[in-house]
């Protein structure tokens, strides 16, 4: 079957860069007549099973023309596990042979250029797949890399004076783990005279942060005792300035001579132009290998806190080993709304110290290593305009899960995976990290155990080659919650999950062409549920895949169910799990239901009227 499509006005990136992702294939297997089998008698075994494959191109600077020596170029495929890299020679050309029939993704990348992939038209998109069959030859690829954008500026005081040692951040709104959220892109640091460079960058809208490099340094913080009311006891006179830099504090107190009568402040993270949150900042736009100069900000002197308390285990025994740490509310109205988090080792004797605390919202998550299993601990806590010198954190035991993997082969040539090859991991649902996300390697017996579990919903997912074979179900007492978050309490041992993998795979496949039934390779294609409930952020039911070179597209691994199917212009990578942005996609889409290993096709015409 076969879906009209109304072709959308697309926004290209600049002329520059689709001729960088342009491809110029002789195909010299394409029409290749049939020859008649060759005897391989004579052949050695190795010989006779010595993939002829071929991809091969150049690397090219997009502003000068000149070849781009030593360019890093990678290829990945399901068929190479571990990918197949090279770099390309003085004069820019690239040779990957030997290469297996598949599906593979082409990318070029070298310091100070953009990172391409070969069909890619928007900045982190993914790029067009290339079809090899076997013993074909794709040549004369040819790739123009963009230089990375440069932002350029200096740091002040709030004297005005240039500040040396700021760390200055460069982000961009992205999609990570389905949902739109600020994502570091590059750094710089502050010399002697206060300038800072960040290179390397795509071209988009960036948002900038600057961090003194003394901020919570080690939890000892930048501060400057501003001694308040009267002096005397040996302290400095009534409104001298006392530099407490590095100045360690929490159980030690405040400065000598200082005692009860200093107020602390410090230079809070700033964004640009100079404002304490992001819903106050200024974006910077930076063109195709362009250069935003003179970006200069000044850093906002605040009166800052030190939280400092102590951290005991279950048992009311102290904490020895481990680390606190403060993850500031996103969209706090408060200073403490940046990018970044503030934290501290727990001592020896379960005490910890955060200095320079802007005021805001924060949760304190506390992490504990005294045993071979974690413990944990969550509390909300808001800064105001005092320091917090007695806080209590009680740590709490984490849980654990364990089960067992069973494979459901269709077909007796299938073969069962290396089951100590893979990994469960149980990820928050909302993505949060208390630091490694714990995880378990199954034994040869297809059996597993998840220790160090922190309290909190969790899905269950696998890591490691899987190839012919997907997650078809986790039961809990006969109960499937793949899609159900799964509730782990503390100290609560979860022994009974049941994983089952089928090799029952469903594909949709199709093809894109024009009016004429040329290939389009411009779109995405997209997957997602007819139930509603199931739009959010990682659904398994929600799929892209983009067209090869021949305009052909494949998904393999949706789960059973009902599905529209559209072609897409996405503007941005991750933007097809915002709910908004599916049900503007829904009337336009076509609509399959898919069974257990159906493989069904669908294919989208696509006109200019």
């Amino acid at each position: 079957m076969s879906k009209m499509v109304r072709r959308q006005s697309l926004v290209f990136w600049p002329t520059v860069f689709v001729v960088a992702a342009a491809l110029a294939i002789t195909a010299a297997s394409q029409s290749r007549t049939q020859q008649p089998a060759r005897d391989s008698a004579g052949q050695k075994p190795d010989e006779a099973k010595t993939p002829k494959g071929r991809i091969s191109g150049s690397v090219l600077a997009a502003d000068s023309g000149r070849p781009v020596k030593r360019a890093r170029v990678f290829l990945s495929a399901a068929q190479l596990p571990e990918g197949r890299g090279a770099l390309t020679d003085d004069n820019g050309v690239f040779d990957l042979t030997e290469l297996p029939e598949g599906r593979y993704t082409l990318t070029v990348s070298k310091t100070g250029f953009i990172n391409l992939s070969y069909g890619q038209r928007r900045p982190l998109q993914p790029g067009t797949p290339l079809q090899l069959a076997d013993g074909q030859q794709l040549t004369g690829i040819e790739f123009r890399l963009p230089r990375g954008g440069v932002i350029a500026g200096r740091i002040f005081d709030e004297s005005g004076d240039p500040v040396p040692g700021v760390n200055v951040r460069a982000m961009q709104y992205q999609y990570a783990q389905g949902s739109r959220q600020l994502v570091p892109a590059g750094a710089g640091q502050t010399d002697d005279q206060g300038s800072y460079r960040i290179w390397g960058l795509n071209p988009g809208d960036y948002y900038l942060t600057a961090v003194a490099r003394n901020f919570n340094a080690g939890g000892r913080g930048f501060a400057v005792e501003i001694a308040v009311g009267r002096g005397g006891r040996g302290g400095p006179p009534a409104g001298a300035f006392v530099d407490a830099f590095a100045q360690p504090f929490g159980s030690r107190g405040l400065p000598p001579g200082a005692q009860g009568s200093a107020e602390q402040v410090g230079y809070a993270p700033t964004f640009y132009p100079g404002v304490p949150s992001v819903n106050e900042a200024r974006p910077v736009r930076v063109g195709i290998g362009g250069t935003s100069l003179d970006i200069d900000f000044g850093l906002l002197m605040v009166q800052t806190a030190r939280i400092a308390g102590r951290v005991t285990n279950p048992d009311g025994t102290a904490t020895t080993t481990g680390a606190v740490t403060l993850v500031p509310e996103t969209g706090s109205s408060g200073r403490g709304a940046f990018a970044g988090n503030l934290g501290a080792r727990i001592q020896l004797d379960g005490a910890f110290t955060i200095a320079g605390v802007p005021p805001g919202r924060y949760t304190l998550r506390a992490r504990s290593d005294d045993t071979d299993v974690p413990q944990y601990a969550v509390q909300p806590l808001t800064v105001g305009d005092g320091d917090s010198a007695d806080l209590t954190v009680v740590l709490a035991p984490s849980g654990s899960i364990g089960g067992t993997l069973t494979f459901q082969a269709s077909q007796s040539v299938q073969q069962v995976p290396d089951v100590t090859q893979l990994r469960i991991v149980a990820p928050a649902i909302d993505f949060t990290n208390f630091g490694p996300n714990p995880n378990a390697r199954v034994d040869k017996d297809g059996k597993f155990t998840i220790d160090g579990v922190p309290a909190g919903l969790h899905w269950i997912r696998t890591q490691g080659p899987l190839r012919g074979w997907m997650l078809k179900s986790v039961l809990v007492n006969s109960r499937d919650v793949i899609d159900t978050p799964l509730e782990v309490r503390s100290g609560q041992k979860v022994t009974n999950i049941a994983l089952v993998f089928t090799d029952k795979l469903s594909e949709v496949n199709g093809t894109l062409t024009d009016e004429r039934g040329g290939p389009i390779t411009e779109y995405t294609v997209l997957a997602f549920p007819a139930d509603s409930s199931l739009w959010r952020p990682q659904a398994r039911q929600i799929m892209t895949a983009r067209p090869d070179q021949n305009g052909k597209y494949q998904m393999r691994g949706l789960p059973p169910g009902e599905y529209f199917i559209a072609a897409i212009d996405p503007a941005e990578p991750g933007e097809w799990f915002e709910s908004a942005f599916l049900d503007q996609h829904r009337s336009n889409a076509a609509r399959l239901t898919l069974g257990e290993g159906d493989v069904k096709s669908q294919d989208f015409k696509l006109s200019q009227r």
